[in-house]
């Protein structure tokens, strides 16, 4: 629904509440005026600019979220677990630590149970108030019937004008150049590249471990034949967060196998990794990279929970030729580290390195400007298709 929908149903101490922040002069009695007063302000660039001033960090990162998740109603759990993930840069609240304080001060039984609450009062208590003051903007809404009384919902086209707004606040702050003479485009490369790791499974049945990754040999000989070389992992190299064989096998060759594996294209026999002839196609298509994107994102969600926003904000921040640096310089804020990982990390190695090899971005190397990057029509084409 839209913003219009949702404020009919909406009651008049939310409205009430709205046309204040948009400062509206109405009839506060009037819900049909409060309304119209509110629909004639809020859409506004200069309102919409001044509320986006007015948001610190952590309501920015909030505000990305609910512009980009795909979900329909939100419960207030639901809620308050983004929050948490928008807290990164503020001093640790570590709940763990907190309740050890507890149990090493309580004396009694009583006691501990008591600070507890106190603590999960403490936890919960600054996420609320943010929900209530998207809420009180509008930008929140609850449903209006049965169930869904308790849920959360975005209006519609305030995610599409936000997107907007923002968009051209961020494409400010981001470099842009001439085209350069020479680049790479990987497009169709990955697709080809999978379909030669099936042939070489399907004559090989290569070893591999308990885990179902392959041994050594057989990725030393995936990586030679593969249309893009890579660097092997060193042996001490972390192993989790990003996919079936991470830290075993270079990055691009990781996509394509955590992809055959969760398709269930390729099994564990034994020790030996055989070609599903039940499930696989007998040809890769060209329409199979939109999966391959959708299971990429989906994959990466736990280390980057705003995957969504970022792979957006990539891709229409390089429309044109734009510097690696300045994009850095615009989404870092809004990228939390992970373990091992920094955030400068997350962005060259997660999220603009998996797109090259998409074919989704077009990148070049320039002596003054360091790395450039350019969308591919592939990428605004998809963009279209999981952005409605």
């Amino acid at each position: 629904m839209n913003l219009s929908d949702m404020l009919s149903y909406a009651d008049i101490s939310q409205l009430s509440s709205i046309a204040e922040q948009y400062g509206c002069e109405c009839n506060g009695h009037s819900k049909h005026e409060l309304i119209q007063a509110i629909l004639a302000n809020a859409h506004q660039k200069e309102v919409i600019n001044q509320s986006i001033d007015r948001l610190r960090l952590e309501e920015l990162r909030f505000l990305n979220f609910l512009l980009f998740e795909n979900l329909k109603a939100y419960s207030l759990e639901d809620l308050i677990a983004l929050l948490q993930q928008c807290r990164f840069d503020m001093q640790p609240t570590n709940a763990l630590h907190r309740k050890e304080a507890v149990a090493q001060s309580a004396t009694t039984r009583n006691q501990v149970k008591k600070r507890k609450k106190t603590v999960e009062a403490t936890e919960v208590a600054a996420p609320r108030e943010m929900i209530a003051r998207f809420k009180s903007k509008g930008w929140l809404f609850n449903g209006y019937r049965g169930h869904e009384r308790y849920m959360f919902h975005v209006p519609a086209d305030f995610k599409l004008r936000f997107r907007q707004h923002l968009l051209g606040r961020l494409q400010k702050e981001a470099s842009y150049v001439e085209a350069p003479a020479n680049y790479e485009d990987e497009s169709g490369k990955l697709l080809l590249d999978m379909s030669m790791m099936i042939e070489y499974i399907t004559k090989n049945n290569p070893n591999a471990a308990l885990d179902g990754v392959l041994h050594r040999r057989a990725v030393l000989q995936l990586n030679e034949a593969s249309s893009i070389k890579e660097e092997l992992p060193s042996k001490g190299a972390w192993k989790f967060g990003y996919g079936k064989g991470f830290g075993e096998l270079p990055d691009r060759m990781t996509l394509i196998y955590d992809y055959l594996w969760s398709k269930r294209w390729i099994l564990l026999q034994e020790d030996r990794i055989v070609v599903n002839a039940t499930m696989i196609p007998n040809q890769i298509e060209a329409s199979e990279l939109k999966t391959v994107v959708i299971h990429w994102m989906k994959r990466y969600r736990t280390p980057i929970p705003n995957i969504r926003a970022l792979m957006y904000w990539i891709t229409m921040l390089s429309s044109s030729w734009c510097t690696l640096e300045s994009i850095e310089r615009v989404l870092l804020p809004f990228i939390k580290p992970y373990y091992f990982d920094s955030a400068s990390q997350i962005l060259h190695k997660r999220l603009v390195k998996p797109m090259q090899h998409f074919g989704l971005l077009q990148v070049s190397d320039d002596v003054e400007s360091g790395r450039l990057l350019q969308a591919t029509p592939v990428a605004k084409r998809l963009l279209s298709e999981l952005y409605p």
